[in-house]
């Protein structure tokens, strides 16, 4: 049971962190700003390039520890965001699903592409058989990507989140195998 530290789908190459990243999620946190930072803790205007090897130093740990499995997203060597696997629990078979694209992409069904790929692989290689994802109820485009995944929308959780100095209320989908 061990996740591929690359995942091909068409012209996109899902990659296994590494520090090496660090200016490319930089360059794709400051360029995406609000959009990114609204719905993302971590993400903030002036993300710079030493945050970026932390986040993706922080990564490449939850991988070895085996309790995320998070990819860069790159087509060519052009970083488009990330998408990942995290709260992972091998004894009930679950875990948690999470992805951002950079604002310039978006719209073109990356994320979507990127997420069934990691869902499947999920499956396939850990063996599990529920992945869930929760997003703020009015994050409409990670809603989609959810339901585009065939996921199911299980209930709205009640001030889940605080989202900039908020608490805000979480849609929860699964997905199951």
């Amino acid at each position: 049971m061990a996740m591929p530290s690359s995942i091909s789908v068409g012209d996109l190459v899902l990659r296994r962190y590494e520090t090496s990243h660090g200016a490319h999620i930089a360059e794709a946190v400051v360029e995406s700003g609000r959009d990114l930072s609204r719905y993302e803790t971590w993400a903030h205007s002036k993300f710079d390039e030493a945050e970026g090897r932390e986040h993706a130093a922080w990564w490449d740990r939850a991988w070895d520890a085996g309790s995320g499995y998070y990819f860069g997203i790159f087509q060519g060597e052009r970083y488009l965001g990330s998408v990942g696997l995290s709260d992972i629990n091998l004894g009930h078979r679950t875990a948690a699903l999470g992805y951002w694209v950079r604002s310039s992409e978006v719209g073109r069904g990356l994320a979507s592409t990127a997420a069934a790929a990691v869902v499947d692989a999920g499956f396939e290689h850990l063996e599990l058989v529920r992945i869930e994802v929760m997003t703020a109820v009015e994050n409409m485009a990670s809603r989609r990507v959810a339901e585009k995944l065939g996921a199911v929308l299980e209930g709205t959780l009640r001030k889940r989140q605080v989202l900039e100095g908020e608490s805000v209320d979480c849609a929860l989908y699964s997905v199951v195998r």
